[in-house]
């Protein structure tokens, strides 16, 4: 087998990308930190980090490593910064982001055919998100590049996206082609032996919440965000009706594990239960919080996520709830659809919205900035309806009916398998291998035209009429004699001067130059590079430096 049939891509690592710590979780950031576990888990024996600077990389080198079991040991190797090209060996670089034109610009100048670029989706409904995948449509990616799209509904916004922006393409511009990179759906996974739980501590830790052995707990887990993530009044709605039609020895309790962005959201939920559920009993927990997560889990009778929202792509937490061996009910939405089977592992409830061609008002309120983001999710969500009655319907049957909730645990529990992140990587290392296999075929057949990236300019060709003349080998350079007196040695001290990093040519290549120039007299710069044996770049910038500061003169060879 090929080594590199053996390695997964180099993780390109920013801290915020992986982080679950803070007050601030988001999904991208909890299925990132999961991938790194699944990386630390997994039988790679060598794993790539593409990072800005040693901080990153010894982060990275420590996440990995509380991930680690105790007779794990992974090599971890440092990919430089500005050196993207040396992913290589990995196959190329996994981008925790769907926005990779910028990596792709840059793999111009080390080469196409030498490593691949793998994004990957999370939220795709921000204005900012939608322009990045538009400019990856027509950037240099090819079709040994891939954007990894976590469920069919993803792929399918993102092909509607591309179809639209082709036909504006073909009748401003006459285009034909379409790019051909990659757009597989693989989901996300989950760790299914993290919840895997002791049944001797369920008891007490129902206990020590104040539930009865006969109740029934509902779970929701996840940011509690009305606006952002699922409006939480349908669910309290619907329970209140269950807790009603509930044999009066069974409690209903809702458990809502997660976090507030803020004390006023957390206010409005605190409100919104005793005026719209009080029949049933509200806990919660914090999310952020490993133990208190898997807590949760394992306390619960049934998981429920009525998601009603755009921003939404995937949703790791009802797989979660599957690996706990929970029933879920859930919206019809979405990743949802790819994950929960309905009647099976669960019910997937029935949801509505608004015909295609009604949204450009609220798109155009948040293009103009009266809606910032979180007010333009929050807008649309209000247009889309989740069945209550079904609701109602689906809770009363799993909370009445403990035969059907034992079945649909082990159909779940079973399901989750197909999610547990070590399938997901043999999804991501068959696609990486397809990827190897299509880059090296269009590298020996060399079918392949290059141009340079239009945002990354040569300076000297875009501002090619700015100057008078240009350097050329037959320059003539000769030394401006008395103009500059003081030593170089002491000149490049100036502050002015050394302000950056390697802004100065090689110091002991201006002295050499200089000093071939005041024993030569007038000389081509020809002559310079042959003598001297200086590339033309090198010898260009130095002898300019020197034109500029008054050690050298410069005129043209009219000859």
């Amino acid at each position: 087998m090929n080594p590199m049939e053996d390695l997964l891509w180099a993780i390109f690592y920013e801290s915020d990308a992986y982080s679950v710590t803070g007050d601030k979780v988001m999904g991208r950031q909890a299925a990132g930190n999961s991938l790194l576990k699944a990386y630390a888990r997994s039988n790679f024996d060598k794993i790539g980090a593409y990072t800005r600077n040693d901080i990153n990389f010894n982060d990275f080198k420590n996440v990995l490593s509380s991930f680690l079991r105790p007779d794990q040991n992974k090599e971890v190797s440092k990919i430089p910064w500005g050196s993207p090209d040396l992913s290589n060996s990995f196959g190329g670089i996994y981008y925790p982001a769907p926005d990779i034109s910028r990596l792709a610009n840059q793999r111009f100048f080390y080469g196409h055919h030498n490593y691949s670029i793998v994004g990957v989706t999370h939220t795709t409904a921000s204005e900012t998100v939608i322009n990045s995948l538009i400019e990856c449509y027509t950037s240099p990616l090819y079709e040994w590049d891939s954007i990894i799209c976590t469920s069919n509904s993803v792929k399918n916004s993102i092909n509607t996206l591309y179809e639209q922006y082709h036909n504006i393409l073909k009748n401003r511009l006459g285009a034909t082609k379409k790019p051909n990179f990659l757009l597989p759906v693989i989901p996300l996974g989950v760790h299914c032996d993290d919840y895997n739980f002791d049944k001797s501590e369920t008891l007490n830790y129902r206990n020590s919440l104040g539930i009865k052995e006969n109740d029934i707990v509902l779970l929701f887990l996840g940011r509690l965000s009305f606006h952002a993530k699922a409006h939480h009044l349908p669910m309290y709605i619907a329970l209140e009706e269950v807790a009603k039609k509930l044999p009066s020895d069974i409690n209903l309790h809702l458990l809502q594990t997660g976090w507030f962005p803020n004390d006023f959201i957390k206010e409005i939920y605190e409100e919104d239960s005793k005026k719209i559920a009080p029949s049933v009993n509200f806990l919660y927990l914090d999310g952020r919080i490993e133990k208190e997560k898997l807590k949760s889990y394992q306390v619960s009778d049934i998981f429920i996520s009525l998601v009603d929202n755009f921003q939404e792509t995937f949703g790791l937490t009802p797989l979660e709830g599957m690996a706990s061996g929970l029933p879920v009910i859930v919206s019809d939405w979405n990743g949802y659809k790819d994950t929960v089977r309905d009647t099976i592992d669960g019910f997937r409830i029935k949801t509505t919205t608004m015909e295609p061609g009604h949204g450009y008002k609220n798109a155009l309120r948040h293009n103009f900035n009266f809606d910032t983001y979180d007010h333009y999710i929050g807008r649309t969500s209000q247009t889309v309806s989740i069945d209550i009655n079904e609701v109602i319907e689906k809770v009363l049957l799993l909370a009445t009916n403990k035969d059907l909730r034992k079945s649909m645990s082990i159909e779940a529990k079973k399901r989750s398998k197909d999610f547990d992140w070590l399938k997901i990587l043999d999804s991501y290392l068959d696609l990486k291998i397809e990827l190897d296999k299509k880059r090296e075929f269009s590298k020996k057949n060399k079918e392949k035209t290059f141009f340079p990236p239009i945002n990354i300019q040569d300076q000297y060709t875009y501002f090619s009429d700015y100057s008078t003349s240009h350097i050329t080998k037959k320059t003539i350079v000769e030394n401006n004699k008395e103009i500059n007196k003081i030593n170089i040695n002491k000149f490049v001290e100036f502050k002015s001067i050394n302000f950056i990093d390697d802004i100065v040519p090689p110091l002991d290549k201006i002295i050499k130059i200089n000093d071939y120039i005041i024993d030569n007299g007038p000389c081509s710069i020809s002559s310079i590079m042959t003598k001297l044996s200086i590339p033309e770049g090198l010898a260009y910038r130095i002898i300019l430096w020197l034109a500029k500061y008054g050690y050298s003169k410069l005129s043209d060879n009219n000859d």
